[in-house]
């Protein structure tokens, strides 16, 4: 008899918990196969300085500073100074199964007391132009100079561009950034007493990118 009294003891109390718990879990969804993730980073993809020792190229003939004791590059209304750097989204790309948003941030340096414009071409491993980032050239004025030549006060500017979808599609093969800026020459930024020192000029360029994207994994 207190066997069978134990026996339904501990049956009512199991019948009691199985149905408590079916209360709280019946309107629990089942946990899904596959896990979404939809993170969002913002990192450094690539930067370069230029200055007139790494490269010089100048277009058409001498018109202005005729006079003065300057270089021949002096001479000419633009000269024009490129570079190429390596930029990296490649892991972005591999670790993402779905990339819906990516938005560059270019940030310039100009220690030129000249005013200048530049334009990025973006090439991928074969040095194929796949985009150029600028629908129009980007504009830095010039900075401003000491009577001895240093800078007072390096400019700064700073874009964004967002990339549509075709954009990003083409950027997935993107390996190298080519920077090529023309600075606007003129008689009071380019004269006999600060010509020496623009040797020691640079333009920086930076850029960074935010990347929305998607991660999906498997439980």
């Amino acid at each position: 008899m207190m066997k069978l009294k134990i026996g339904l003891k501990t049956s009512i109390c199991a019948a009691i918990i199985a149905a408590m718990f079916m209360g709280c879990t019946k309107n629990i969804e089942p946990l899904p196969d596959t896990i979404s993730l939809a993170p969002s980073i913002s990192l450094p993809i690539g930067e370069g300085e230029f200055n007139l020792s790494k490269s010089l190229e100048t277009l058409g003939v001498p018109n202005i500073n005729l006079t003065e004791n300057v270089p021949d590059w002096a001479k000419h209304t633009y000269v024009y100074i490129q570079d190429t750097f390596a930029i990296n989204l490649t892991e972005v790309y591999k670790q993402s199964d779905i990339i819906s948003y990516i938005m560059i941030r270019v940030n310039v340096w100009n220690e030129f007391p000249l005013k200048g414009d530049a334009q990025i071409w973006i090439l991928d491993e074969a040095q194929n132009k796949i985009d150029s980032l600028f629908a129009q050239p980007a504009t830095v004025p010039a900075a401003e100079l000491y009577s001895n030549g240093s800078v007072v006060g390096t400019k700064f500017e700073s874009y964004r561009v967002e990339l549509d979808k075709n954009r990003i599609d083409l950027w997935q093969t993107a390996q190298n950034a080519v920077v090529k800026a023309g600075l606007l020459v003129t008689e009071e930024g380019i004269t006999e007493q600060n010509v020496q020192y623009f040797d020691q000029y640079k333009l920086r360029v930076q850029m960074a990118a935010r990347v929305d994207f998607n991660i999906n994994k498997n439980k």
